[in-house]
């Protein structure tokens, strides 16, 4: 009987999980499309799953498989347990407020909500498998990009939009004025006026709700000061340090390596070591006071309190080395970008902010680097992305008491220094503004780190000051700058 090498790929993925205003919504997105991606996958016995080696870890949103019989029945069944695995979820968490939900419309969206493409290849021989994997990806791309435009009959005439997924209609049922009833606005809701709230939207707040704890944006930013403080309820809670950050990590060179290593028995092990470092990746973070929001294949996605997030982010990198291994030019790294924000903006934006942090780390030469990103409020952002063999000087910054005004001091002098003046007198200028400076505790900077401060040229002295901005914010400092 023939074999077919079948490639499938589950949506949304990004804007789905990014569609949230509270931790705990974003960490119940990103563990449902676990979920659906684990049901589908379990059409396929384990021999059958390159990846995702488990169904409980459930990888991205990527399943291939070798099967045999009609593939399309194939992709077809697996296409049914992932909606009924979303109906099941929907039938769990809804019930609870029944009374407050039109159903059908909520049924409709469900059965709208998932984006299934699927493609195949037939396998003749294990040696066919390197040519059969690059047709069968190519053709996965190309369906995707013939995307489905099926339109949704809503019968949501006069209804508001969902703010968080405004291409569908609020399920909730509203009063005679056209707002939530006051019952879905006192406890234990407590929904706010605006959270008209789609189906799948709905079912990520509910399952937020019932699932495990979720650190809040205002507990990792007070975990700064305050290592291991208590989740706080209290959205009025105000932290010591009102900055946090969010990490974005994905691995490098994977494509170099699965084409360096075109076996099947090759792939199935790559696949079983990427859900032993997606484990690893949950513990890392735990380990530094954060949360991780989303740990499958190369992916990574956690909030941590900014005091604690480059040594993180570089025992994360340390781990995926260490999992997946590979001689260089195949070798696998992991790049980050981490944003450091402030815990009343909107998630999304904060979410942005890190992916953008994440794609300036992917660009520096060779990849295998960081970038941290400092968006104040009001403030331009700053940015700075190294190598990873190359951010031990932050780090080493981000550990020391750095004076109070001392970086926008250095800012000032960098932008004022007349043009031609010898750069031995500009580091001078520099460590004489250092060495008068003290820090709350009356502490001065060490005097041998201040000899090895040389500027060529004022451009630089305003990159390294802010560099120490930027380190600042990692201490937790910034926000009192």
């Amino acid at each position: 009987m023939t074999r077919f090498l079948l490639s499938i790929s589950l949506g949304p993925v990004q804007e789905f999980i990014a569609a949230a205003r509270k931790t705990a919504d974003l960490e119940a997105g990103s563990t449902l499309l676990v979920d659906l991606v684990g049901a589908a996958a379990s059409e396929f016995a384990a021999e059958e799953r390159i990846y995702p080696a488990s169904v409980e870890a459930g990888g991205a949103n990527k399943i291939l498989a070798v099967v045999t019989g009609d593939p399309a029945q194939h992709a077809g069944r697996a296409r049914a347990r992932a909606q009924a695995e979303l109906e099941a979820q929907w039938e769990l968490y809804s019930r609870q407020l029944a009374a407050h939900i039109d159903e059908a419309r909520a049924r409709a969206q469900l059965a709208h909500f998932l984006e299934f493409y699927a493609a195949w290849v037939p396998l003749r021989s294990e040696a066919d498998y390197p040519a059969a994997r690059r047709r069968v990806e190519a053709l996965l791309a190309a369906r995707k990009a013939l995307r489905d435009f099926a339109p949704l009959a809503q019968r949501d005439a006069g209804l508001p939009k969902s703010p968080l997924d405004p291409a569908f209609a609020t399920v909730l049922r509203l009063d005679d004025n056209g707002q939530l009833p006051e019952a879905l606005r006192e406890a234990p809701w407590n929904f706010k006026p605006s959270e008209v709230l789609d189906a799948v939207s709905l079912l990520k707040r509910l399952r937020g709700r019932a699932g495990r704890e979720v650190l809040n944006t205002h507990t990792l930013a007070h975990r700064a000061k305050h290592p291991g403080a208590d989740n706080s309820p209290d959205e009025d809670f105000t932290p010591d340090s009102a900055y946090y950050a969010i990490l974005v990590a994905d691995g490098d060179n994977m494509g170099a390596l699965l084409s360096a290593n075109d076996t099947e028995d090759a792939h199935h092990e790559i696949s079983r070591r990427l859900d032993d470092f997606a484990k690893q990746a949950e513990a890392i973070v735990k380990n530094h006071d954060g949360q991780a929001v989303f740990a499958g294949g190369d992916d990574v996605l956690a909030f941590l309190p900014v005091t604690k997030a480059l040594a993180c982010g570089r025992a994360l990198s340390n781990a995926f080395q260490e999992a997946l291994g590979g001689d260089a030019p195949y070798q696998a790294t992991l790049s980050a970008g981490i944003a450091v924000v402030h815990y009343r903006e909107p998630l999304s934006t904060s979410l942005r902010q890190a992916r953008d942090a994440e794609k300036a780390a992917k660009k520096v030469p060779g990849k295998n680097a960081v970038c941290v990103a400092v968006h104040t409020r009001g403030g331009a952002p700053l940015r700075v992305a190294q190598p990873w063999d190359g951010a031990g000087a932050l780090e080493a910054l981000a550990r020391m008491n750095l004076p109070r005004g001392l970086p926008y001091e250095l800012s000032e002098l960098a932008r004022e220094w007349p043009h031609g003046v010898s750069p031995v007198a500009l580091s001078n200028e520099a460590r004489r503004i250092a060495r008068r400076k003290a820090t709350a505790d009356g502490e001065r900077l060490d005097e041998e780190a201040l000899r090895g401060w040389q500027f060529d040229h004022p451009e630089h002295l305003r990159d390294f000051a802010n560099l120490l901005i930027i380190a600042r914010f990692l201490s937790g400092q910034g926000d009192r700058a």
